[in-house]
Formats: C-alpha cells, structure tokens, sequence
C-alpha cells in the first residue's frame, strides 16, 4: 500500500498522451499574419482549456455523478428500489452525455478551428456546460422528479465555482495574445 498503482500509472500516461495527441492533431499553424503579436496555436493555456474540455471536465464530472450515486445508494440502500430514483439517475447521466457532447464539441473547435466563431461558440458552451448544467443537474432535475430541494451546500458551490471558471476562461478566450493570434488573423493591408 503506499505505492503508486498499476491503474494510476495508466492514468497518468492516458493523461499525458491525450495532452500530446490534442497538441499534435491542433498543431497546423494559424492564418497568416502581417505581425508576430505574441505566441499563436493550440499550446499553453489554451492547450489546457482544450484538454479540459474534451477530457478532464467530461472525466471528472463523469467520477463525481458516479460517486455521489454510489454514496447515497451506499447510504440508503433501500433507495435503489425506488422508482424516482432510478429515473433521476437515468435523467442525470442523460443529461450529462449531453454535456459531454457539447464540451468535446467546444474543445474540439478550438483545437481544429482557425476562425472566430469557434472562439465565440466556445464562450456560449462554456456557460452552458458550467453554470447552467449546475442548475439543471443541481437543482432543476431534483426538482423535477422528487418535487421538492433540499439544501445542499455542495450544489451552491458547485454551481459558484462553475460560474468562476466560465469567467475566467471566458476573460481568458477574449483577452488572451495567443488567442487572437490564432483565431483572428490580422489583415494584410498592404495585399
């Protein structure tokens, strides 16, 4: 015990890989500039938002709603005879595979695309896939099947800590140097 495990090594390398892999399928260079205004591709920060989105958000959010189902039916364990039950976990690993699709959708834009509209839609689907995809799972889904929330101080958290980081990536996609030079290229006005 205390060791690191088989399983964790496989992670690591499957993590690592990915990284490569996104940075190696994204690395085609940007449109032509008329300056060098700073670093330009699918690296740095970026390359971390990209990874986020088409791995390590859909991964993470895929062990919590694992984990959170398996505590409470660990807990309860007469709740898996409960009809409502099953339908809110049925709803809530639906609504995620949505999810999924939609933030692998937002990733792989930025990592293939070379155009603005990838970075707006990469905005759009950071909120949806953040803060509303707390309130559905958190709050609207509950709501709906059992008709009635309880508070939970985890979804309050969640849902503040999704509206950060779709801030802050946000601020991130409209601020960044990297991100113009990649995705909004500068007219040549001499051509």
């Amino acid at each position: 015990m205390g060791g690191i495990s088989i399983w964790q090594i496989l992670i690591i390398l499957i993590f690592v890989g990915a990284i490569y892999g996104i940075y190696r399928f994204a690395k085609n260079p940007p449109p032509a500039q008329t300056s060098s205004e700073g670093p330009a591709g699918v690296a740095g920060w970026l390359l971390l938002l990209v990874v986020g989105l088409m791995f390590l958000g859909p991964l993470m959010g895929a062990g919590r709603i694992n984990t959170d189902i398996m505590l409470a039916e660990s807990q309860y364990p007469n709740l898996k005879d409960v009809e409502s039950w099953q339908l809110y976990k049925s709803a809530t690993w639906w609504s995620f595979l949505v999810l999924v699709c939609l933030s692998i959708y937002a990733g792989f834009g930025l990592a293939k695309g070379r155009k603005p509209t990838v970075v707006k839609r990469a905005q759009i689907l950071l909120w949806v896939t953040g803060p509303a995809a707390s309130m559905v799972l958190g709050i609207f889904l509950p709501l709906f099947i059992f008709g009635e929330l309880e508070s939970d101080p985890q979804v309050f958290g969640a849902l503040i800590g999704s509206i950060l980081a779709a801030a802050i990536w946000t601020a991130y996609l409209s601020k960044s140097r990297r991100v113009k030079a990649t995705y909004f290229p500068v007219v040549n006005e001499n051509a």
